[in-house]
């Protein structure tokens, strides 16, 4: 019923069809405005989301010492991406972060109660969850390379060099953040491209 949820996974991972099916049966479709908050912070995360189309982050909030809140981006998803708030989806604890819709999406969605169900059923599929979360540390082991080893304008480069579709698609308020450089400063590196 959902083939490209599973797509991103079956070149590596050999799905037979009755995992397939039992997989297509448990997934829903979702669709969500832009600005709408998927997860917010305090929530449990209970769904791993897929990207059919749109964009997503996930940020937190921190206070800035004069009691405003402060969003950190810490991740962006598209067309394909995986996302959940891993901390929360795991042990079932409040999620420290946010996951917003930063433009009109449409999602395809399993609760963990039925992703950890298939689990049991077909202990073979248990690599489908390992693969997500190891794309997923990858991403940030590399973000947390670049935020310890480059100047700002090398982030910002970089960033532009890995994700060359999402560097004019996502806010230059968001890149910002998720670079850890001041949006002035975005822009002006921006303005010399």
């Amino acid at each position: 019923m959902y083939p490209e949820f599973l797509s991103p996974i079956k070149g590596v991972l050999p799905i037979s069809d009755q995992v397939f099916t039992q997989f297509s049966l448990r997934l829903k479709p979702l669709k969500v405005q832009k600005g709408q908050l998927l997860l917010s912070d305090g929530e449990i995360c209970d769904k791993l989301w897929f990207v059919k189309a749109g964009l997503v982050r996930g940020y937190q909030l921190t206070d800035d010492g004069f009691g405003n809140s402060i969003e950190s981006t810490e991740w962006f998803a598209k067309e394909h991406d995986f996302i959940y708030s891993a901390d929360s989806f795991v042990n079932q604890v409040s999620a420290r972060e946010c996951i917003e819709a930063l433009e009109c999406c449409t999602l395809i969605y399993i609760t963990r109660t039925d992703l950890y169900q298939l689990y049991a059923d077909h202990p073979e599929i248990c690599c489908f969850g390992r693969i997500i979360a190891e794309r997923s540390w990858l991403a940030h082991k590399e973000l947390l390379r670049d935020m310890r080893l480059l100047s700002a304008s090398q982030k910002l480069e970089s960033f532009r060099q890995r994700s060359k579709d999402l560097f004019n698609r996502v806010p230059q308020k968001h890149i910002a953040s998720y670079l850890g450089i001041s949006e002035n400063y975005v822009s002006k590196l921006r303005a010399k491209r």
